[in-house]
């Protein structure tokens, strides 16, 4: 298979006072493979969702390399990362971060028409199509405060969805939902796995 995404001797530290340094990550080595689910489990404060963010270009890390479909993340512009962030990866946290003012469904294709990734008809459509596979297509235009807990992290799946990203990255996504919603949503990530998304998920579950 073919290595999607690759770390060498990742570090992050974090200073934290004059002469008080946390080194959170150290000389990090990871390989995934296109169409992978990993999982990077550990207790809170273990450096999962540290990792994560170093990785996907969220934050920077202190030294190492980090490739991305042969792309050396650390040597990028804010700009680019930004854009391969967008363009390239998809994100599903814990606390869902929607605008109140949008609609469901302007939520899930602000994304794609920031990308230009298509017309609006066929932008529109894509969202109608997963909307429809996540089981949320009934809410396309309630406001945000109009779902539950576990509907509002399928419209995360679905904005994280919109522009086909090649990985996906979830930070918790269960975390803050009950045992039965928390099962529909694994459900329905080893579901975008199967039908070819590479994932790469932190949890402490």
């Amino acid at each position: 298979m073919t290595v999607l995404l690759e770390s060498r001797d990742l570090n992050k530290r974090f200073v934290l006072g004059k002469q008080n340094e946390q080194h959170v990550l150290k000389d990090v080595d990871l390989q995934i493979e296109e169409g992978e689910f990993v999982a990077v489990m550990g207790p809170s404060g273990s450096g999962k969702s540290t990792l994560l963010y170093n990785i996907s270009g969220m934050d920077r890390m202190t030294s190492g390399s980090v490739v991305l479909d042969d792309q050396e993340l650390s040597e990028l512009s804010e700009e680019a990362l930004s854009d391969i962030r967008l363009t390239d990866m998809g994100f599903v946290f814990q606390h869902i971060h929607l605008l109140n003012n949008l609609s469901i469904l302007d939520n899930v294709i602000l994304p794609a028409y920031l990308a230009r990734n298509g017309n609006r008809a066929k932008i529109n459509q894509r969202a109608a199509e997963l909307m429809e596979k996540v089981g949320i297509a009934d809410l396309a235009e309630n406001d945000v405060t109009q779902a539950s807990g576990g509907q509002l992290q399928r419209v995360g799946i679905c904005r994280a969805l919109i522009n086909e990203p090649c990985i996906v990255f979830g930070d918790e996504p269960t975390g803050a939902l009950n045992s039965k919603a928390a099962g529909e949503i694994m459900d329905l990530l080893a579901d975008i796995n199967r039908s070819g998304t590479t994932i790469l998920l932190v949890t402490h579950n």
